[in-house]
């Protein structure tokens, strides 16, 4: 085996070492980010795939993009813009974007996200499309200033993204499975406040529909985050959807 060959068997076998006792998402993150970085990559992110009518903020599972641009490609609902991500949903196998692109006539928009994308560094990637029984899509992207792969490498790195996102699923049945318990303990009045929150109203504006205090409609909305493990009203509305609290 050449010694660039060796070195992404290494790199491969030193993460899936790493990771197979990972316990949380940071057992996975920073493993991955040794990974990646080996390879010449400053960026990475794991996620499903949306619906054409949604979001991807509730799919995100591991996110090693720079700050910057994650809050910008949220912002700006770039998911369904993102030919990286149209590639994904099309093909099976794993790409390198600038040979995916290269003969590719990119919209006005999809040439605006890649070409934000550079300002942060991310000017090629490679990218795994992984789609699951039910019609499950995710993928898992890696992004760099400048990319060159050998097909090692590549092989290397297919596999640590399928065993790092399957870590991840695994870990995320294993929280709702957990979750199941304080579903139970969602009260009818707690889920009509969540209802509430996710029409966009305040705890004041709820308290007015409801005959409730403000005081009291906060100190619910503060329980319901405590039983879904959550720290604002944005995780638990996307974690009330995902749950099946809200449909």
């Amino acid at each position: 085996m050449d010694p660039e060959a060796l070195a992404a068997a290494n790199t491969m076998f030193d993460f899936l070492s790493e990771t197979a006792g990972a316990k949380s998402t940071d057992d996975i993150l920073a493993p991955l980010d040794r990974a990646a970085r080996h390879f010449g990559f400053n960026c990475f992110a794991i996620s499903g795939i949306p619906l054409p009518n949604e979001r991807i903020d509730s799919y995100f599972m591991l996110n090693g993009w720079p700050a910057g641009w994650f809050e910008h490609y949220l912002a700006n609902n770039y998911v369904h813009a993102d030919p990286v991500i149209h590639l994904s949903k099309m093909q099976d196998n794993a790409f390198v974007w600038s040979e995916a692109l290269r003969d590719q006539e990119l919209g006005r928009h999809a040439r605006r996200v890649m070409n934000e994308a550079t300002e942060f560094h991310m000017n090629n990637g490679y990218s795994v499309p992984l789609h699951a029984a039910g019609g499950f899509q995710a993928i898992v992207t890696f992004g760099a200033e400048k990319l060159d792969l050998s097909s090692a490498a590549r092989g290397a790195l297919h596999i640590i993204s399928i065993y790092a996102h399957n870590s991840l699923r695994s870990l995320m049945m294993q929280k709702a499975s957990s979750m199941d318990r304080s579903l139970l303990r969602i009260t009818a009045r707690e889920r009509e406040i969540i209802q509430w929150c996710a029409a966009g109203k305040t705890a004041f504006e709820i308290g007015e529909i409801l005959g409730r205090s403000h005081r009291t409609i906060q100190n619910e909305i503060m329980n319901v985050h405590r039983k879904l493990n959550v720290v604002n009203s944005a995780q638990m509305i996307a974690e009330s959807f995902r749950l099946g609290i809200l449909r």
